[in-house]
């Protein structure tokens, strides 16, 4: 597996994974179909990941298999952190998603040591993301990892208003 850092070229690469990944993470059973496809046709476009991808305070990492296929990626987000975090000098991860059936792999945990390594080396104190409140396995695996709920927030999803659970990760002491 490999890392790399995505570019403003990679969009419609991002735009087809981050589509599939979407709709594995967050299809039925979790919600119903249509919703989702509302969501990925409104939130999902190459236009829109463009536009993420040549913004400055964000950055994208793709990971990679053996054959350099793309299994998932990661988004970081340089930006104030919410008010309820203590620690101010703190970056989110925005997204990390996998294919579905890369899950369990170990995939997950190499992303994320990736995502902690590079806030640390950044200079950054702390991390934070926000976790769908029904996704079990995602706060488990966060919970695993060190990560302490701190607060939501509401995400309109579609048309539908759910609850994401803030979680945070102090890097340095």
């Amino acid at each position: 597996m490999t890392i790399r850092t995505a570019t403003v070229s990679d969009a419609a690469l991002l735009t087809e994974l981050s589509a599939t990944t979407m709709r594995e993470a967050f299809g039925p059973p979790h919600n119903p179909a249509e919703l989702v496809e509302e969501y990925v046709q409104s939130a999902i476009t190459e236009a829109r990941l463009t536009a993420e991808l040549a913004d400055p305070r964000s950055t994208f990492f793709l990971l990679l298999n053996d054959q350099q296929s793309p299994i998932g990626y990661a988004k970081m987000r340089r930006h104030a952190p919410p008010r309820r975090m203590r620690e101010r000098n703190a970056v989110e991860i925005q997204r990390i998603y996998l294919l579905q059936d890369q899950i369990g792999q170990g995939q997950g945990r190499y992303l994320m040591d990736y995502c902690l390594q590079w806030a640390t080396q950044a200079g950054y104190r702390a991390v934070w993301l926000g976790v769908w409140e029904r996704n079990e396995r995602a706060l488990g695996f966060y919970r695993k990892l060190g990560f302490e709920r701190f607060g939501y927030h509401y995400f309109l999803f579609g048309s539908e208003r759910q609850r994401d659970f803030w979680l945070q990760k102090q890097l340095t002491s």
